[in-house]
């Protein structure tokens, strides 16, 4: 048999009288995974979640109560190519040890303790790491081992984000008093999009927010000396080579009356980083930690609005959270409504 060229280099050698041992098989499946992976690899411009939107539910971590929280059934991609997967139901598929479909019974990722009970208020992420399951015991002659590797993951709560090395993902992080309480009962969403690298022209273009269809409104209760600013989304992002964040967003025409006045605040500030003397809905004027903040003031006129914030500054080896906020204008009366919201990077 002649081996298609395509191939060469992913392949074992082996002759009539040759024996074949337990490493040659093994070597096998190794050179077949890691050419899958690698290929994987190559196509990523940036490790995460396989989703478009934040506004998708997959991997995304949910409070259930002041010491526990689930993790949604998705599938993510780590900087390796490995396939991070985690499903809906959790128990052993597959009749028995010796079906090709069997799998042992996953890791548990609903009702998850965090576990943690600090001195003080503490920050901890929900990270995600690939990880393998063993099954199907034989006996032998060099004792009782596992036959079988399975694709699995491992979800851990720590106090930083992962290491660099070890291809894991943040999918979120949340403040713990020394009662061991989630305070505020709040979950910080950090997902990262699983992005394919896209090059136009001299640049890498990437879309990494995405919001259409759903009105965005803040109404007016509020005074001119205490300025109302609305979080409407949060979203993790990291730098590749992109200088410039592109915000696009679009102000309804007649919607209600009367329609939009009011200004689009972006806030990016480090992944972990929590505003001090700052509410969860608020995030102006509370920008004392941000590393870079573009704001657009729009009036009641419809129609296409956009600006540019410059990135060019931030480390790329830093994950960072992007803030959006909508605050309506006090002098006017009224309230403010955007939608068809875009976020990219050039």
């Amino acid at each position: 048999m002649v081996l298609d060229p395509l191939y060469i280099g992913a392949e074992s050698n082996f002759f009539d009288d040759q024996q074949i041992f337990a490493q040659d098989l093994n070597n096998i499946e190794y050179t077949k995974i890691k050419t899958i992976r690698d290929t994987i690899a190559a196509c990523i411009s940036q490790p995460g979640v396989a989703i478009d939107s934040l506004a998708e539910t997959a991997l995304q971590v949910v409070y259930v109560d002041n010491k526990h929280f689930t993790v949604n059934p998705g599938t993510a991609i780590d900087k390796y190519g490995r396939i991070i997967y985690v499903p809906d139901d959790t128990s052993a598929s597959g009749s028995i040890a010796t079906d090709p479909h069997y799998h042992p019974a996953w890791p548990d990722r609903v009702n998850i303790a965090h576990g943690q009970s600090p001195n003080v208020v503490t920050t901890y992420y929900v990270n995600i790491y690939y990880a393998t399951q063993q099954g199907i015991q034989e006996s032998g002659s060099f004792g009782n081992y596992y036959t079988r590797e399975y694709d699995s993951y491992r979800i851990a709560v720590e106090t930083a984000l992962p290491d660099a090395d070890s291809g894991g993902i943040s999918l979120a992080n949340f403040q713990v008093n020394s009662s061991g309480e989630i305070i505020n009962s709040a979950i910080f969403d950090l997902r990262p999009l699983l992005l394919l690298a896209l090059y136009s022209g001299t640049s890498y273009v990437r879309e990494i927010f995405y919001q259409l269809g759903y009105y965005w409104r803040t109404t007016n209760t509020h005074t001119i000396i205490e300025p109302s600013c609305r979080r409407k989304a949060v979203f993790s992002y990291q730098r590749r080579e992109e200088t410039s964040m592109n915000v696009n967003f679009d102000v309804p025409s007649n919607l209600y009356s009367p329609c939009a006045a009011g200004t689009l605040h972006v806030v990016i500030f480090p992944a972990g980083y929590e505003y001090e003397d700052c509410g969860i809905t608020y995030d102006q004027p509370c920008s004392s930690g941000s590393v870079a903040i573009g704001s657009h003031f729009f009036t009641s006129a419809s129609g296409s609005h956009s600006f540019s914030i410059d990135v060019s500054s931030l480390s790329q080896d830093a994950l960072y959270v992007v803030a959006i906020s909508l605050e309506d204008d006090g002098a006017y009366g009224t309230s403010t409504y955007v939608r068809n919201t875009i976020i990219d990077v050039t």
